[in-house]
């Protein structure tokens, strides 16, 4: 009852539904924050870890690739060295690294994109692109415990089921703590059973461009790579 009362009080907060393509829905909600979700279709599209090319915004290189939509990527030092497992298009461009906030990599294969903890990687030919980020905020359905319950920020947060990464969102500020509990809830985006949520980075990096209703979130600052959603050749 609790899930089916969620799921109403959502759809009746939501600020509008944008079908964005048949390949992509972007939808905005307004409660229980604001909320930017877009959900793909796996089976006409593909991930993509986009290196971007100095003072290259978000939707230039989305747009450059082609891209349905995209969000900002990983972590990055001030000279703009990535942190942290970067593979683009077959090519390593930074190595992978072992931190406590790095606890999360996403991997594309011709398979599917899944999000794996960092042990849990197997470094292989099969993978096409990789971003190591983190932390986790949603693992195996529950919310992960002991996540920063102080900070607010805007966030960047890739979303996977069971069967892989299934959308991408941006929101309001929140905390790591709060958000994890949030995207926890059953039913809150649907159908979507959310089973992993991996934390990208956010606050004045948090982006999201979707090409076909033209909407455009902007990075405040320089990103060093962003997530992209392309059309499956």
């Amino acid at each position: 009852m609790a899930a089916a009362w969620l799921a109403t009080a959502l759809a009746a907060a939501r600020g509008g539904d944008h079908p964005a393509s048949p390949k992509i829905t972007h939808q905005r909600f307004n409660a229980p924050l604001e909320m930017h979700l877009v959900r793909f279709d796996r089976a006409q599209t593909a991930l993509r870890v986009l290196d971007l090319a100095p003072g290259q915004t978000v939707a230039e290189a989305a747009r450059s690739h082609g891209a349905l939509a995209a969000v900002n990527g990983g972590y990055f030092k001030r000279d703009q060295t990535p942190l942290g497992l970067v593979i683009s298009e077959g090519v390593e461009r930074h190595p992978i690294e072992h931190a406590k906030i790095l606890s999360g990599i996403l991997v594309v294969t011709s398979r599917g994109a899944t999000l794996l903890r960092e042990p849990e990687f197997k470094p292989n030919r099969r993978v096409r692109e990789a971003l190591q980020s983190g932390p986790f905020l949603v693992d195996h359905g529950e919310a992960v415990a002991g996540l920063n319950a102080a900070r607010r920020a805007e966030r960047t947060v890739l979303l996977a089921d069971r069967q892989g990464v299934a959308a991408l969102l941006t929101t309001a500020p929140v905390t790591l703590a709060g958000l994890g509990q949030i995207l926890a809830r059953p039913g809150l985006f649907g159908d979507l059973k959310i089973d992993r949520a991996l934390n990208l980075d956010g606050g004045s990096s948090t982006a999201l461009w979707v090409a076909a209703d033209g909407f455009s979130r902007p990075e405040w600052k320089p990103v060093r790579n962003a997530v992209a959603v392309t059309p499956r050749l």
